[in-house]
């Protein structure tokens, strides 16, 4: 248990280092967004891209992980989203966002970083955690157009089918940073061409900082999200969170384990791929509630809630893992 509890604490004392910076003002205010877009568009993009760069084609064509991780996901989201609509009856746009809440992996700011510091220097681990952090933009794309449909935001503007295509293109391809060093470090991986060995070893020193960069941008802001879910969450039972807690932190990672077994994969590829379903619920959730105007700070309070209980139930499947030899 203590190495499970050592294994996941460096992870949470980097965002309290991040906590602790922001309640002394030692960096501006602006440091948490700047770290974050560095990340999510430079570091990240750029991780992905050395790891699938440097990956076998066989690597790349393991269905049964793709299947149980995204699967997984879905099949929670499907679980938030119609618990939602048959007890709480508050619409479609809670409902959605109670499915994210309850689906939406952390997989880039904290499952990462978690396989990096439990399986340091192997490859084949990291390879899996970077293809697992592209897994939750499948549900965030499809709560997304759900919410878009609903507000009905392209219809209004009188925009014809070639301009929101366009728009689509635009704003989910080009504009996605992930996505195309994803589709670039494929096309290397499969073609066996690789990476110019000099601009590899440059994506590599610029990507593994990443890792690093997340957590402490997350708890630079993490101050100001409890403040706000604090300010806002009137009237929300715990009932509902501990059902939220409950979906994302226990159901969805063991949901995710039995269908990666059930579909043959093991070894590190299944306790990478239950290690990232088992993070909290993504921050990136409680930005679509407050664009959407989708219960914003219900979204809050149960990103701050998950995030804090997860350091127990990530430390319990780590150390479950390790009692079963799995690592």
């Amino acid at each position: 248990m203590l190495y499970a509890l050592a294994a996941v604490v460096p992870v949470f004392l980097i965002i309290l280092a991040g906590v602790a910076l922001r309640s002394r003002d030692v960096l501006p205010e602006s440091a948490g967004a700047v770290l974050g877009i560095y990340v999510l568009r430079v570091a990240l993009p750029l991780l992905i891209l050395h790891l699938l760069a440097d990956a076998r084609p066989q690597d790349l064509a393991r269905w049964g992980f793709w299947v149980g991780v995204i699967g997984s996901q879905l099949a929670v989201y499907a679980l938030g989203y119609a618990g939602d609509r048959l007890f709480c009856r508050r619409g479609t746009g809670p409902a959605v966002v109670s499915g994210l809440s309850c689906s939406a992996c952390n997989a880039a700011f904290v499952g990462l970083p978690i396989v990096a510091n439990l399986l340091p220097g192997d490859k084949e681990a990291m390879l899996a955690a970077g293809l697992a952090t592209l897994t939750p933009n499948v549900v965030m794309i499809l709560a997304q157009g759900r919410l878009d449909l609903l507000n009905s935001a392209a219809v209004r503007d009188g925009s014809g089918t070639l301009v929101r295509l366009g728009r689509f293109l635009r704003v989910f391809f080009l504009g996605n940073a992930i996505l195309l060093s994803t589709l670039l470090g494929m096309a290397l991986a499969v073609s066996g061409l690789g990476l110019w060995t000099p601009l590899d070893r440059a994506a590599s020193l610029i990507g593994y900082t990443a890792a690093p960069c997340m957590l402490l941008a997350l708890g630079l802001d993490l101050h100001q999200k409890l403040l706000l879910a604090r300010r806002r969450a009137q009237g929300h039972t715990v009932l509902r969170q501990c059902w939220y807690l409950g979906c994302k932190l226990l159901i969805h990672p063991l949901l995710c384990w039995a269908a990666l077994a059930w579909l043959g994969v093991g070894g590190r590829w299944l306790v990478v791929g239950v290690l990232v379903s088992a993070t909290a619920t993504a921050l990136l959730v409680t930005v679509i509630a407050e664009v959407y105007k989708a219960v914003p700070e219900e979204a809050a309070l149960t990103a701050v809630l998950s995030n804090g209980v997860s350091l127990l139930t990530l430390t319990g499947f780590v150390w479950l893992f390790q009692y079963l030899g799995l690592i």
